[in-house]
């Protein structure tokens, strides 16, 4: 019931394109036939660990916070008139020196005409092509060009102290006085400005309304729309003034204007849902039903033509047309559902990932075993950067009804981008690789041992616990693969070790990345790839305080967990005899032969910086 354009198919990064290889990727979630199983025989441990019991603080930083759906925003209220406007709206372009932070227009664009007239903050300059980089105003996120300086004007602030005096007494809620200077910076002020006068204007109709005069308020609005009829606050304004005068309809239609100027300004979206609830109040659930579904089919209509924007408010007022009544049937918590989808998509497209994300999550508040929400919070994640989260929601959306398919082929983005460590999550990580290295060599000692293999007789456990509780309390230990079989034996080897040792490094072993039928990992935790373990694991590490990422533990000292897989293209001979899988019980979504490929992606941004270091500090 969603248009193709709805879909999360729009890449949430300029270079997905370098993601991985596709046909490296294709086995996610599938069965791994190339192979026949080697391992069926191995040997599992034979001691098993119950969950530990987790608390709310232990789950926090799980997943990020959610957001707000759009459409729960406060009801409208009247916004002070403020001295920003002024400074930020009411301007003119003049010649003068731009640098980093400066305001500016576009003008003389050949290659890109549409540009033209449009406002921009320089980022940056690139001195040898001689361009500035810019992000542009509008609705898309982070859109930015490079221009010449020929293509830029720099746009100053025009000053009004009658204005800023009128401010003020707005602020003070002495409404006459400020009509007064509002109407002297008029006269004196803004004559040949037109941005200016038109926030005069827009401040004066915010003043009638403190009065209670809605129709000079909306005289003044309508002032203002005339004279910048591309700004969303004017005609945000009009739609009040109509509102508080119960003209909803009309009132509906200037908020709609201003979404399409400013889709993403909650009290224009509030607005706009105030408006419709009062234009729905009488109305019987059929008729709110047809009017959602014929606002959705303009919105999907408006998507498919790229106005972004335009569906925005479309989705917006069948959202609301429905919102009373969403929850007295299953076929209406659906449509609700739908409509808060199809807007999670247009934002999407902006690029608008906290307001994606808001409408997504309330997609799935409504229809909780829908796939298409999953995968519209799994793309938000994406844009977010938060890439761990976004690869686990897809494996979710893949169990659902219908959803195989399409998460699937979404989640190889998601995959790919986990190594490349710029998700939040990693960056946090990554950020302990600092902290002990202006500790002498020598402060403490360096333990290593692997193949514990904890889960593997209860002499084992005996052993681990037995360690002294004080004499490596000031050591490290670096814990090198093959802890145990189950993911709580790796966790509960983990924990002991902690106990002994002040860090403790941990890099998973085959056996670890395991997940065997008629565990806890596959009937209980249900990990659908080791990929997904992995993530558990990394997860599990940060709130008992081991570590599985590389760090500096004292003066060019460094342990280095390095995540790898084996490899038959070492071998010339005779690389794939019988075509034998190493092992059966990992399961990777890149294919068997491109899991050595991820982890050396993985890798790679922790061997050069420690080349850095070392280059920097003159040593090999």
């Amino acid at each position: 019931d969603e248009p193709e354009e709805g879909d999360d198919k729009t890449a949430t990064r300029d270079d997905r394109a370098e993601s991985g290889p596709t046909e490296e990727a294709s086995n996610i979630g599938g069965e791994q036939e190339r192979f026949p199983d080697e391992a069926q025989n191995a040997p599992l441990g034979d001691v098993s660990f119950d969950d530990e019991e987790e608390t709310t603080e232990d789950r926090q930083d799980t997943v990020p916070e959610p957001e707000p759906s759009p459409s729960s925003a406060e009801p409208v209220r009247e916004e002070a008139a403020s001295a920003t406007e002024s400074s930020q709206l009411g301007s003119e372009a003049t010649k003068g020196t731009i640098v980093i932070g400066s305001q500016v227009e576009i003008f003389g664009l050949k290659s890109k005409p549409q540009l033209n007239g449009r406002r921009a903050s320089v980022l940056s300059l690139d001195e040898t092509a001689g361009r500035f980089e810019v992000r542009l105003e509008g609705p898309v996120a982070d859109e930015r060009i490079r221009c010449k300086p020929d293509n830029l004007q720099l746009v100053v602030a025009k000053q009004s102290a009658k204005k800023s005096q009128a401010d003020v007494h707005f602020k003070d809620a002495r409404w006459d006085q400020a009509i007064k200077c509002y109407r002297e910076a008029l006269r004196e002020d803004a004559r040949d400005d037109k941005e200016l006068a038109a926030t005069i204007h827009s401040n004066l109709a915010a003043t009638f309304a403190k009065k209670g005069d809605h129709t000079r308020a909306l005289e003044e609005a309508e002032e203002a729309v005339k004279l910048r009829p591309s700004w969303a606050k004017g005609h945000s304004r009009k739609g009040l003034s109509l509102l508080s005068l119960g003209r909803n309809a009309e009132a509906q239609a200037s908020y709609i204007q201003a979404i399409r100027c400013d889709p993403v300004t909650d009290s224009y979206l509030a607005g706009l849902c105030q408006a419709t609830d009062q234009l729905m109040e009488f109305k019987s659930v059929s008729d709110r039903q047809a009017e959602a579904e014929s606002r959705k089919a303009k919105g999907n209509e408006a998507l498919k033509a790229g106005d972004m924007p335009l569906a925005i408010a479309l989705y917006t007022v069948s959202i609301s047309a429905i919102k009373s009544i969403s929850e007295t049937s299953a076929a209406l918590k659906q449509n609700a559902a739908i409509y808060s989808s199809n807007r999670s998509a247009a934002f999407a497209k902006l690029q608008q990932w906290h307001c994606s994300l808001g409408d997504a999550q309330e997609a799935l508040r409504l229809s909780p075993q829908w796939h298409k929400a999953h995968l519209r919070i799994a793309a938000a994640y994406l844009g977010q950067g938060h890439a761990e989260h976004a690869y686990k929601t897809y494996l979710q959306a893949a169990d659902l009804p219908a959803g195989y398919h399409e998460a699937i082929k979404e989640c190889v983005h998601a995959l790919w981008q986990i190594p490349r460590l710029e998700s939040p999550l990693a960056q946090k990580r990554v950020a302990r690789f600092d902290q002990d290295r202006m500790r002498p060599k020598g402060w403490c000692r360096i333990f290593a041992i692997s193949d514990v293999h904890i889960d593997h007789g209860s002499a084992v456990m005996t052993w681990a616990e037995g360690i002294s509780d004080k004499e490596f309390k000031n050591d490290i230990l670096m814990v090198a693969g093959d802890l145990g079989d189950t993911f709580n034996a790796i966790k509960r080897g983990l924990m002991i070790f902690k106990k002994k040792f002040r860090r403790v490094f941990y890099t998973p072993g085959n056996h670890d990345m395991w997940i065997r039928p008629n565990t806890d990992d596959s009937t209980k935790k249900k990990f659908k790839d080791s990929i997904d373990k992995l993530l558990a694991m990394l997860d599990m590490c940060d709130k008992i305080g081991a570590e599985m990422m590389p760090a500096e533990v004292m003066q060019d000292v460094y342990v280095v967990p390095l995540l790898s897989w084996w490899s038959c293209t070492f071998c010339e001979g005779d690389p794939r005899p019988d075509n034998v899988r190493y092992d059966s019980f990992c399961k990777w979504p890149m294919g068997e032969e491109g899991a050595h490929k991820y982890f050396l992606q993985w890798n790679d941004y922790f061997v050069r910086r420690i080349q850095k270091n070392q280059e920097t500090r003159g040593r090999k």
